[in-house]
């Protein structure tokens, strides 16, 4: 009972009291080793400072090395694509090597003259690639190509990569030496402080003598226990008879652990049900995400009026690459230029307002053809700022919108045929008659009769009201093309013979330039050199005495994956103005011509569509006309047709 006393006493004594009576820690001793670690730990700093001066300095050579690269890699891409997007990579690769440098320049030694020998002929490199530049802006390509095919550019990265190297296996070696000199200092600190620490123990030791046995038994025992308790298992922690803070430490992390074990069992329960929700909604939004892109209509989202969302048809309707991604912004600049300020005044009022919108606009595709596009957009509530969300769709109406246009253009072509049959009906019974009298009439008068002129212009005029009903009915009732091989240089050459007497009294040529890949096709050769000599003849008729060349060119162009040629006539005549533009294939609409019946082009059109082609016309008052006609190489049978 007895020996019990002592330990029960320190056992139920709080610890400050049991540290008061410890004689005083050898203070001497602590403050000599504590020191002497302090100046240690300053080296052990140090090192790693310089450590770290040369870890940044190797930094600032890669990044020196991968400007150099960028900016090589940018000038490649311009040679080759000639795409601006290059260019201005050059420029900010040029900034971020002369940033590099000069980084480098500073942080580099003095006598690291090496490093001048690369800045000259980096600087030297990159004056040439911008001459290259320069020289291919105004349209010499050859300098660049020759550049690049003699690998000068490869010589210049050669001795860049060849100084780097020097350069990082000379950073490496003073890594190692800073390394080992790191090394020592470490292992000096530890002795010190183990050596310290342990003299220091011995002092400590004989002082603690008193209280070791109450305080590190108990500490012992409740590490022993902790320790032998695997990770995933909440210790039972014992609760010692003490009346100490370490008996009142136990009582509470017994009641901590008890607690502990309920809330992980809880948290482990509501990680199993999140793990399955969370699986639930990978799967659905991998299901719903793949339906909306492979949905045949375009889908997207817009906030406010800025678009975040499209998908793959949405792409594919603006003529973007469907696989890759895509800015959604760029979708509106393939609207047609007379239709983007509309659609986005009205879905700018729709977006104020907070109501549905309804639109009907063109995309430009990429070989020059329109489709024309209806835009569904309905707003939905965004719960995480002021700017409300639409959900659009947009739905190809192309095939509709010709279809309609067609069907108008055979209503009009069925209602003009029945027309211009009762007009070739009743008209060219009185014109026989009326040639055939100007005809006898004419013999009964002399040649230098004033009479017999008069007589001359009425069978003038019969003749032209003949060939204006003939224009009538071949509009009305165009016939059924007959293909056949056709030389497209000798089909412009004949062109030229037969107007030959207009051009000389113009004093006007016409250039010819046709691609070889393109100078045999299948149309009919009637229609098809009726086509180009109402044309040319228009532009002839727009072209001042004296003027520039009338152009007749031609081209390959795919469109919709199908092979076929470009033909344009151009002209630097009056042009035509705006507001008749949109009309021009309309019948009986002229642009200001002294003669025609304003047929010619209305029956170009129908000729064009009978050929599955079609035609188009730009022009700008006082700078002329280009006519461009798009005809398939190959013409569909009339079973393919069907």
């Amino acid at each position: 009972m007895q020996a019990r006393f002592p330990q029960k006493f320190l056992d139920d004594l709080p610890i400050l009291p049991k540290l008061l009576l410890i004689p005083a820690i050898p203070f001497v001793s602590l403050m000599l080793f504590s020191m002497m670690t302090y100046l240690d730990v300053q080296n052990f700093i140090q090192g790693e400072e310089r450590l770290t001066q040369l870890y940044l300095l190797q930094k600032t050579a890669a990044q020196y090395m991968s400007a150099i690269a960028d900016e090589e890699t940018a000038f490649l891409g311009y040679v080759i694509s000639e795409n601006d997007r290059y260019l201005s990579r050059f420029q900010e690769g040029r900034r971020s090597v002369m940033e590099m440098d000069q980084e480098l320049e500073i942080q580099l030694p003095s006598q690291h003259g090496r490093f001048d020998d690369i800045r000259a002929l980096v600087k030297k490199s990159f004056l040439e690639k911008e001459a290259l530049l320069q020289s291919m802006v105004q349209g010499n390509r050859a300098d660049a190509i020759q550049y690049v095919r003699e690998g000068r550019s490869r010589a210049t990265m050669h001795e860049v990569r060849k100084w780097m190297a020097r350069f990082d296996q000379e950073q490496h070696d003073m890594q190692q030496q800073e390394l080992s000199r790191l090394s020592y200092d470490r292992t000096w600190t530890r002795f010190l402080i183990l050596g310290g620490g342990l003299v220091t123990l011995c002092f400590v030791i004989l002082a603690l003598a008193l209280i070791a046995h109450s305080i590190a038994t108990p500490l012992t025992a409740l590490s022993k226990v902790v320790g032998s308790t695997a990770g995933q298992t909440i210790p039972s922690i014992p609760v010692f008879d003490r009346k100490d803070e370490i008996g009142e430490l136990t009582t509470v992390m017994k009641k901590m652990s008890s607690q502990i074990r309920k809330d992980l069992d809880e948290v482990q329960q509501s990680e199993a049900a999140l793990k399955k929700l969370n699986a639930h909604l990978s799967a659905s939004e991998a299901k719903y995400r793949g339906l909306v892109d492979h949905a045949p209509l375009g889908i997207f989202m817009t906030k406010g009026v800025r678009v975040t969302f499209s998908n793959r048809y949405n792409q594919q309707l603006a003529g973007l690459d469907s696989e890759s991604a895509v800015d959604p912004e760029a979708f509106r600049q393939r609207m047609h230029p007379e239709d983007r300020d509309r659609v986005f005044m009205t879905f700018s009022e729709a977006v104020a307002a907070g109501r549905p919108c309804e639109i009907i606009f063109r995309l430009l595709q990429g070989d020059g053809s329109v489709r024309t596009v209806l835009s569904q957009r309905v707003p939905i509530m965004d719960l995480e700022g002021p700017d409300v969300i639409y959900v659009g769709f947009n739905i190809d109406i192309t095939t509709l919108d010709n279809l309609q246009l067609q069907l108008r253009r055979a209503e009009k072509l069925a209602t003009l045929g029945q027309v211009a049959a009762g007009i070739a009906h009743e008209l060219r019974n009185p014109l026989v008659g009326i040639g055939s009298t100007a005809k006898v009439l004419m013999d009964d008068f002399e040649s230098g009769d004033p009479k017999r002129k008069e007589i001359e212009v009425i069978l003038s005029e019969t003749r032209r009201l003949d060939r204006i009903v003939n224009q009538i009915v071949d509009y009305a009732r165009p016939r059924r093309p007959v293909p056949t091989r056709i030389d497209l240089n000798r089909l412009a050459g004949e062109v030229s013979k037969m107007l030959r007497l207009r051009l000389e009294d113009k004093h006007l040529t016409i250039k010819i330039t046709i691609s070889p890949m393109i100078s045999e096709f299948t149309a009919d050769r009637d229609l098809l050199r009726q086509v180009l000599l109402n044309i040319v003849d228009n532009a002839i008729d727009a072209t001042p005495p004296g003027g520039s060349p009338i152009e007749i060119t031609g081209h390959e162009l795919f469109r919709e994956e199908r092979p076929g040629l470009v033909i344009q006539v151009k002209d630097d005549g009056v042009g035509i103005p705006p507001e008749l533009l949109p009309n021009v294939f309309q019948p009986f609409v002229t642009s200001g011509k002294k003669h025609g019946t304003g047929l010619g082009l209305a029956i170009c059109q129908n000729i064009v569509e009978s050929h599955e082609g079609n035609i188009y016309v730009t022009s700008e008052v006082g700078k002329g006309t280009i006519v461009g006609i798009w005809l398939p190489l190959e013409q569909k049978t009339a079973l393919e047709r069907v």
